[in-house]
């Protein structure tokens, strides 16, 4: 189907659920849909039309960047910054002149949400953002090490292993005999995974002997596509297989600089994830405690930590993911009715509880006050520098 024909089908995007959700699946496997796709993304994004430098009015000294993402998830990051009168200037990594553009904006610091619609898309993200830390020496939040383990589980299974984190047993089998003689032998059923996917995209749980050998052949030959993903983008040439755990609850937990949140991420059929359904049970103070390890290990400082808690109490991580939505309920806890965070008193080394609406745009806001806070703590500090060096240099 032509491109513009795609670009007017969009819209009528409204209309799609009406559209019986087996035939849209059965599409999706055949037919790339992703100029349909680009356009509905395009037109949820409220700030579209507008020019891609915002002045700000209340941090006149600052300025950011927002790395434009192809989903528009960077218009959170927009939205944040309006709200918080911070200016910002809009760059495209998918330029062909990229670097005299991030050059030529002259930010203090960039803001990134990367595409993991597609692994090519993911790719450039990861490529173009290394080259803007460690060669152009420009600031990135979150962090590259937080955007690098984002939406690739074989990165974050050795990350959780290298590190002694907690986690269900997860195989990566890059050799086919390597992966059949695993097959033969492991508990059943089992869970296979595409290396991106998320909400559950990508995710079967397999019970037969026979269709856990179907599905890892079939990701050594032909290859894999995570439920709504491009045909085009295959996954190919290894597999990976977790042990499968019942029963277990599944809580998201979030950290963004000191601020900590968590709810229990409720089931629709045989998964948590993208059921879109919340049970808001405060965290404990033994699983807040856990979340601050596994941040602190990485120094991580915008976090989604998804913790298994299983039948006998053990905490293992089974995702870990630098942004992440809120669309379901535009917040992540609630402590008796009321939304809020938590905080950690390292002084008198207590938990506390403090009202409000801390999670606002998909904690974007959050994330522009913290990246402020480290901008205005690295700027007094160079010019504590400054003035020790010039009275050094009068003595």
């Amino acid at each position: 189907m032509p491109e513009t024909l795609w670009k007017r089908l969009a819209r009528f995007a409204p209309a799609a659920r009406l559209v019986p959700h087996g035939f849209k699946r059965w599409l999706r496997r055949r037919v790339s849909v992703l100029a349909y796709d680009l356009e509905v993304w395009a037109r949820s994004d409220p700030f579209r039309r507008d020019p891609p430098q915002f002045s700000g009015n209340g941090y006149a000294d600052v300025k950011l960047g927002i790395v434009k993402e192809f989903a528009h998830a960077h218009q959170h990051y927009v939205a944040a910054c309006r709200e918080l009168g911070v200016a910002y200037e809009l760059v495209d990594l998918a330029a062909s002149d990229w670097i005299e553009a991030v050059q030529r904006v002259r930010c203090d610091a960039f803001l990134v949400w990367p595409s993991p619609v597609l692994s090519i898309w993911k790719q450039m993200y990861e490529e173009r953002l290394k080259i803007m830390q460690d060669e152009l020496g420009l600031r990135l939040y979150p962090s590259y090490d937080e955007i690098w383990l984002y939406e690739n589980k074989r990165r974050m299974r050795d990350w959780l292993r290298a590190h002694g984190v907690p986690h269900p047993r997860t195989e990566v089998f890059y050799h086919l005999r390597e992966a059949l003689e695993f097959v033969a032998a492991c508990p059943l059923p089992v869970v296979l995974k595409t290396n991106h996917g998320a909400s559950a995209h990508g995710v079967k749980i397999l019970r037969r002997r026979r269709e856990v050998l179907k599905w890892v052949k079939r990701a050594f030959r032909k290859g894999l596509v995570p439920e709504r993903g491009d045909p085009r983008d295959r996954q190919w040439g290894h597999v990976i297989l977790q042990e499968y755990l019942p029963e277990v609850r599944e809580w998201r937990l979030v950290r963004i600089g000191d601020s900590y949140f968590g709810h229990v991420k409720g089931k629709r059929g045989e998964f948590h994830s993208g059921s879109g359904r919340v049970v808001w049970q405060a965290p404990p103070e033994a699983l807040l405690e856990f979340l601050r390890w596994v941040t602190d290990l990485g120094g991580f400082t915008s976090m989604n930590v998804d913790v298994f808690e299983t039948r006998d109490g053990r905490y293992l991580v089974n995702e870990l993911q630098t942004v992440f939505g809120a669309s379901y309920s535009g917040h992540q806890l609630e402590v008796d009715g009321r939304q809020g965070r938590f905080r950690f008193d390292a002084g008198r080394k207590t938990w506390r509880f403090e009202p409000g609406d801390f999670a606002r745009n998909h904690c974007c806001n959050l994330r522009v006050e913290y990246l402020l806070g480290t901008l205005s703590r690295k700027q007094e500090a160079g010019a504590s520098a400054r003035s020790r060096r010039a009275v050094n240099a009068g003595s």
